[in-house]
């Protein structure tokens, strides 16, 4: 479980140091988390893959995102096991929740884990910053919408509209 979170993490910062083609906000349509839910984009996007194990079970972890300017907005996506259960599929919510919120310093407010947009704002190379997540478990799928970048190019406008996109099929 550990590993999964650090690899979720490290594939969510690693995305966030990239560049956007544009500077501007062309919102886009996009199925995500294999036609379980659709999201709306700021721009290009961009996807990889991974192989990680959830509990024992070798699974892939989907990262598609795009950036603004030094702004990243990005879902992450697993299948959970058909034998994780509603307990070890809550848990895992809750590590994905923490690690997000360990990550900016912060704790999460308990609503985060009802599947609840939260926001926490950081200091990310000295500059005040604010991330903006949402994670939730949907037909045997666990999806991570996260935005980050800083608060003086990143409006809280476009960062709760991009986390407010995800309708779920």
């Amino acid at each position: 479980m550990r590993k999964f979170i650090s690899l979720l993490l490290l594939l969510w910062f690693s995305v966030a140091t990239l560049e956007g083609c544009t500077p501007e906000y062309n919102w886009r349509e996009f199925t995500v988390a294999e036609d379980r839910g659709v999201m709306m984009f700021p721009s290009r996007i961009q996807t990889e893959q991974r192989q990680i194990d959830v509990e024992g079970i070798p699974t892939t972890f989907s990262l598609t995102s795009s950036a603004v300017g030094p702004s990243v907005f990005s879902v992450g996506f697993i299948p959970l096991p058909e034998t994780l259960g509603q307990e070890k599929s809550q848990a895992l919510v809750k590590t994905v929740v923490s690690a997000l919120a360990v990550r900016a310093g912060k704790q999460a407010p308990e609503s985060a884990l009802k599947g609840e947009v939260f926001t926490l704002e950081t200091v990310v190379a000295n500059k005040p910053s604010l991330m903006m997540a949402r994670v939730v478990v949907h037909r045997g799928m666990l999806i991570q919408v996260v935005v980050s970048g800083p608060k003086q190019s990143l409006s809280n406008e476009n960062a709760l509209e991009f986390v407010r996109s995800l309708r779920l099929k």
